[in-house]
């Protein structure tokens, strides 16, 4: 009789729940930053729906690109807002449903309606924040106040500084330094920022975006081009590092959901995505990666001292510039004056 009333009731659940019951099995690929990857929560996905998560990560726009371009076969990614336009360009994206593009009313007002996708189409803000510079006040006595003190080191230096890989992030910031406009397609800029990130090579300890978290807790890297989510959780270990906003200015950043348009289990893609933004788990997924949240009521949610961190608040009257998907040529002229940079 109790086994006759359990294949009862196991089989009421299947046909009530056809969703869970066909999920169970299935497996969601997602390809996202290093840093925001989220175990524990993604364990709750996985008890909550049957559905495996298996994470691949990446540390720049540029390698997601790429393997995006090459085949890559995963259902969920995060790209930066500025590279939105070329992967859509690409047709790399397929287009959101509508129950998805709902959540944007719950979000923040610094992410509604971007201008690289302001009817969320293909993508649905993340995370955002800003590019700023991550000082070890143990280990240097410079403030950080400049960016041109980044980049024009002391002659006879030991490398000391740590440079983002991601070309977008740091040619904004060597735009920055130099006073120009981000995505400036004129010779004579390109020319600038060439020569000032040649001229800095010989001082640059390391070019890289997997791993400077960790470098950065454990006090190997006096200065560091950092995003902020990542300066906030090495201070937690170590107290000597200070995030600062030069002078000059900083970036300002979007990063986003979205769903190639190869992928193989989209439906299991877009509950992940609806799970990921509720706001009780959008705010277990800030603390993990040590970032802002898009969903407004996942803010409310955080820890005080990480409300209140000086990585997530912007002092007034710090210039700002928003990352942009430059034009093909920008585009191609980094690229150039990058592979020079790190061959």
């Amino acid at each position: 009789m109790k086994i006759k009333s359990f294949i009862i009731a196991a089989l009421a659940i299947i046909f009530l729940c056809p969703t869970a019951a066909h999920a169970a099995g299935k497996k969601l690929y997602i390809y996202i930053w290093d840093t925001y990857t989220a175990p524990k929560l993604f364990k709750k996905f996985e008890k909550e729906t049957g559905i495996k998560v298996v994470t691949d990560v990446y540390s720049s726009n540029d390698t997601l690109m790429a393997k995006l371009k090459a085949g890559g076969a995963y259902d969920v990614v995060a790209p930066s807002g500025n590279y939105v336009p070329f992967l859509v360009a690409e047709k790399l994206l397929q287009q959101l449903p509508d129950d998805l593009k709902a959540i944007a009313k719950d979000m923040t007002k610094s992410v509604q309606k971007p201008d690289y996708d302001p009817e969320y189409t293909y993508v649905l803000p993340l995370f955002y924040g800003t590019t700023g510079l991550a000082v070890n006040t143990k280990l240097t006595k410079e403030t950080g106040a400049s960016w041109q003190q980044f980049f024009e080191r002391p002659a006879g230096e030991k490398p000391s500084v740590g440079v983002l890989d991601d070309i977008g992030t740091a040619m904004d910031i060597a735009s920055l330094a130099v006073k120009k406009p981000f995505c400036d397609n004129t010779p004579e800029t390109f020319k600038t920022l060439q020569a000032l990130l040649l001229k800095q090579k010989p001082f640059v300890k390391v070019y890289g975006s997997t791993g400077y978290t960790e470098r950065l807790a454990a006090g190997e890297i006096p200065l560091q081009m950092a995003w902020n989510g990542d300066a906030y959780k090495a201070r937690q270990q170590n107290k000597d590092l200070k995030y600062v906003y030069p002078a000059e200015g900083v970036e300002v950043w979007v990063d986003n959901f979205a769903i190639p348009a190869n992928a193989k289990n989209a439906d299991a893609a877009k509950a992940f995505i609806s799970f990921m933004l509720k706001p009780e788990n959008a705010a277990e997924h800030s603390i993990a990666a040590g970032m802002m949240s898009s969903i407004k009521a996942a803010n409310e949610l955080l820890p005080e001292d990480m409300k209140q961190a000086p990585e997530f608040n912007i002092p007034e009257g710090t210039v700002t510039g928003v990352a942009q998907a430059c034009p093909a040529e920008v585009v191609d002229a980094y690229s150039k004056i990058w592979s020079e940079l790190t061959r």
